[in-house]
């Protein structure tokens, strides 16, 4: 579904915090009307949810997404899901001692997938070079 959205829609910009949140901002209609999203959390939730979680990571950054639309930058690693916190305790244990972001990702998916019940394997990882 989000690949449909991204490909409907190609003034969608990821560049930066702000506008990441005026993304999320946009498609919070979009997957409510026509995607049918549930916005509905909890009774006390100030706004409506987007009932989505993600990683954005691009040649600008690392950008947590959250599902009231907070968006966090983060400087060198980041995770989602059940296993995160297995995740990024591996990640920054092994950070300075690997060779790439790629065996970085590695350790903390394969640490979340072990230590975590909801998580498993196998993965697959994409890499690209910077530009």
């Amino acid at each position: 579904m989000f690949e449909s959205l991204l490909a409907k829609h190609s003034d969608l910009d990821f560049s930066n915090k702000r506008a990441i949140f005026e993304t999320f901002r946009k498609l919070h209609p979009i997957l409510k009307e026509q995607h049918f999203l549930n916005p509905k959390e909890e009774d006390d939730d100030p706004y409506e949810s987007t009932q989505v979680t993600a990683v954005i990571a691009n040649s600008s950054g690392i950008f947590g997404v959250y599902s009231m639309r907070e968006v966090f930058e983060y400087t060198q690693f980041w995770a989602v899901g059940t296993g995160r916190e297995f995740a990024i305790g591996a990640m920054y244990s092994l950070y300075d001692r690997l060779p790439t972001a790629e065996a970085v990702a590695r350790a903390g998916i394969e640490a979340g997938a072990t230590f975590d019940k909801n998580s498993g394997l196998p993965l697959t990882i994409y890499t690209m070079p910077l530009t």
